[in-house]
């Protein structure tokens, strides 16, 4: 079994101040990160040993924060989702587009500002790379709030999204329809789909505030039948004491449907509020529990063998996580409370690579094999 002892930084990709939300992989040579800022870089990752990859396409068109983006599966298409109460769609194959150019190191925070050094490093001077720009080759606009979750089964022909006013879409993604919507109990905080497309995981959560100037959320979880649009299980009621009481940050089905992963800590600051559940995704219950990250976990990615989960948190490490045993086998970074957070990962589809982002602004390229 791989146990990724020889796993190891190959890139570190700088972009600027604004803190990347999401990342996706086109096939296995390529990567996006879409960043609160509301843009889109693409960089191409088959460059000769011993050179950086420089990003190679910027797709603008976003007005506010992207939420989440995906690539489907033929790697054709990318989609994302925003602030804007959009769902845009790429072409992820086309090199056609105005010149522009992207400044990287832009207010990038150098390492030590977090980490209160006696000295901080000066930071990297700003890069000017040219860059071709792409306007979005279709718009969803049938939402009517910031969308937030996004999803997709592995076929590549349904499409998951959901809002901040809790509407659920279901979509024909080739055709870019609506198939059916319903309204969820809460805001949707993240979504998921089973992988034969009939059952939707929405990590839901509505605001409160417990403390004078602090505000926290009430997480639920509910199984929605996508025919009816009824919720067909309630998680919070199935779990019982044992549902965290912190939002979910992510919800996704490993490729097999075997496994339902649901990530917590998202908003939360306190220690021990950043644990993993891996659920049953047809009964619901509770197969194991994850200690994940102590300061909150950001999210999670099941890897193609099958055999593992990645996960990312707030206390700037990486972990990967035997599914069968749920036992840590191996992390990276040093834990540290404060800092510079991990907030996205994605895994190329051959489980070569791993890609994280940190709120500093650039992503990481690691190899997992030898």
């Amino acid at each position: 079994m791989n146990d990724f002892t020889n796993a190891k930084v190959l890139h570190t990709l700088p972009w600027n101040s604004a803190y990347i939300t999401s990342l996706a992989f086109i096939g296995n040579d390529q990567v996006a990160a879409a960043n609160k800022n509301g843009d889109i870089l693409i960089w191409n990752l088959a460059v000769p040993e011993g050179k950086t990859p420089e990003p190679v396409r910027r797709l603008t068109g976003h007005t506010n924060e992207i939420n989440a983006i995906l690539a489907t599966p033929d790697s054709k298409t990318l989609i994302s989702v925003s602030n804007d109460r959009t769902v845009k769609y790429w072409d992820a194959t086309s090199d056609k587009g105005e010149p522009g150019s992207v400044v990287l190191n832009d207010g990038f925070l150098p390492k030590g500002v977090t980490e209160k050094v006696d000295k901080v490093p000066p930071p990297p001077p700003p890069i000017e790379v040219k860059v071709i720009v792409q306007k979005p080759i279709r718009d969803l606009t049938n939402h009517a709030e910031w969308v937030q979750g996004l999803a997709q089964t592995p076929d590549g022909q349904t499409l998951v999204t959901g809002d901040d006013q809790g509407v659920i879409i279901v979509w024909d993604l080739p055709a870019g329809k609506e198939r059916r919507r319903w309204q969820a109990t809460q805001w949707i905080a993240s979504l998921g789909i089973s992988p034969n497309g009939r059952e939707v995981a929405a990590s839901q959560h509505i605001p409160y505030r417990d403390k004078p100037g602090k505000e926290s959320f009430l997480p639920e979880l509910h199984l929605w039948d996508v025919e009816s649009g009824q919720s067909k299980l309630d998680l919070k009621k199935e779990l019982g004491k044992d549902f965290p009481r912190e939002a979910m940050s992510a919800v996704v089905y490993s490729r097999d449907g075997k496994w339902l992963a649901s990530a917590h800590g998202k908003l939360q600051t306190e220690k021990n509020q950043g644990k993993i559940l891996l659920l049953d995704p047809v009964t619901g219950k509770k197969i194991r529990e994850l200690a994940g990250h102590p300061v909150g976990t950001n999210d999670v990615a099941f890897h193609p063998d099958g055999k593992h989960l990645f996960s990312c948190g707030r206390d700037q490490q990486i972990k990967i996580w035997n599914l069968e045993d749920g036992k840590l086998v191996r992390e990276f970074g040093k834990f540290a409370d404060r800092g510079v957070w991990i907030g996205a990962i994605s895994i190329s589809p051959d489980g070569r690579l791993l890609a994280a982002a940190d709120r500093a602004g650039q992503v990481l390229i690691y190899s997992l094999t030898t």
